[in-house]
């Protein structure tokens, strides 16, 4: 019976190789061949289809890694440029009056001067710790406050920071209050800002928040500067895209308390159409602000956004706690520790390696995409003058850009098509009917055949 049904099963396919429109399939199985030239073709039909199936894969990896192109774009006047974001971080982040209304109603916390005294130092110090300064904490007492309250109580003592805001545009410039790797800052023309905001993270929210008007400029728009106008304190400011955040491994400016600062910015962008938008991330390399999946931190994606869940995850890895500054909560609620003094001690011995992100001792995982549209300032000049009415920021950017980068298909799902078709023609002769032709033989011809009584007169 199984004999049979071989030599039935082996009918089948060898008048299949003599109809198939493959070529070389015929001449494996034509009467008369010498067995030589019987091998040749074997040899010839197998290197068609290992030549066929390496190029292919070939065309379907390039498809998946790297189907876009980066090209550039001169026609400066048919677009606008973002005009550059800033965040401002002030030194004094407490006020002085709320301080002392917070002592006044806890005496039992600090019933002598000496504890009083011993507060302030801790809590200035507190509101402006980074992983720059984790060591130089007065760490000898806690007051009886749980770390997990640490920004709570620095937000509730903090300096209301109000200087006048302006600019040469029709659209008004906001202070966004945000929470950063420096502490309590304050952001203007950014769009990602508020999700660092405290009344964001108390509300637990994690819904994207509708995209506040940023302003952009054009060239025939002639010179344009923001300008803020009494700061009242000495102050750290980042220059970035409207769709970042700062990051505290790149670079920030310091100005005084008695400084009249004018910056001047030059910039350069890159923006995804529409169809680069259709294909995944790992094709185009890139993610939108809305493609926050990857995070369990921000509901909204960005490349710094990304670089911060890094650190996170590195400071839970080696010390079991995150900062005080760093949402401790994630999207699916779990709740992780705040660090106390031991973990700021840890957070300490390891604060170059967590600001890089690059060690030569451990392995730090942090792959990061770049945002699909991204607006790269670079500052060309800064100048400062001594200015009596208070410290003073201006900032704009001093020379139009001449390019802009755009990230676009260059090889399409059709173009896949097309490649994968042209090889399979080139080395085996077929068409996509004869990839249907093979499904449709192996399914209900086969099927018919093996039904068929008189199997040696069934015609395929």
């Amino acid at each position: 019976m199984v004999k049979r049904f071989f030599h039935k099963f082996q009918y089948f396919i060898v008048n299949f190789l003599r109809e198939t429109s493959i070529h070389g399939f015929v001449h494996v199985v034509s009467i008369g061949v010498h067995l030589i030239e019987r091998i040749l073709w074997i040899f010839c039909v197998i290197m068609a289809f290992y030549s066929t199936s390496s190029l292919s894969q070939r065309i379907w990896k390039r498809y998946q890694e790297s189907p876009t192109v980066i090209s550039m774009d001169r026609n400066m006047f048919f677009w606008n440029t973002s005009f550059p974001a800033a965040t401002i971080c002030p030194h004094r982040q407490l006020d002085d009056q709320k301080l002392i209304n917070y002592l006044n109603a806890n005496p039992q916390k600090f019933p002598t001067e000496d504890d009083r005294t011993e507060f302030t130092e801790f809590i200035w110090k507190l509101s402006r710790a980074t992983f720059e300064n984790f060591e130089d904490l007065p760490m000898n007492r806690t007051f009886d406050i749980p770390s997990s309250d640490y920004m709570e109580l620095i937000w509730n003592l903090s300096w209301p920071f109000n200087p006048e805001v302006s600019s040469g545009v029709r659209v008004n410039l906001y202070l966004v209050e945000t929470i950063t790797e420096l502490g309590i800052c304050y952001a203007i023309n950014s769009r990602v800002a508020a999700y660092n905001s405290f009344q964001y993270r108390k509300a637990n929210s994690w819904h994207l928040i509708p995209s506040s008007t940023t302003v952009t400029v054009h060239p025939l728009d002639g010179e344009i500067y923001a300008q803020i106008i009494n700061l009242s304190t000495a102050y750290e400011v980042y220059f970035h895209g409207s769709m970042e955040i700062p990051d505290i491994s790149k670079r920030r400016y310091f100005f005084d308390d008695s400084v009249y600062a004018t910056v001047e910015m030059v910039a350069l962008e890159i923006h995804t159409t529409a169809d680069a938008r259709d294909l995944s991330v790992s094709q185009r390399r890139c993610r939108f602000m809305e493609e926050a999946e990857s995070l369990q931190y921000s509901p909204a994606y960005s490349l710094n956004f990304c670089r911060i869940e890094c650190r996170i995850r590195l400071s839970l890895e080696i010390c079991h706690c995150i900062p005080h500054f760093y949402r401790s909560r994630t999207k699916n609620g779990h709740q992780h520790p705040v660090c106390d003094f031991d973990g700021m001690k840890c957070l300490a011995g390891i604060k170059d390696e967590i600001i890089s992100l690059h060690s030569d001792k451990m392995k730090i995982k942090c792959k990061c995409e770049e945002n699909c549209d991204n607006s790269d300032f670079f500052v060309q000049s800064s100048k400062s003058r001594m200015w009596f009415l208070g410290a003073n920021l201006q900032w704009g950017i001093s020379d139009y850009p001449k390019m802009q980068l755009i990230r676009d298909v260059l090889f399409r799902f059709t173009d896949l098509l097309v490649y994968i078709g042209g090889t399979a023609g080139l080395f085996l002769g077929c068409s996509l009917l004869s990839f249907t032709e093979f499904i449709y033989f192996f399914s209900w011809r086969l099927g018919k055949f093996i039904l068929a009584r008189n199997w040696r007169d069934f015609r395929l």
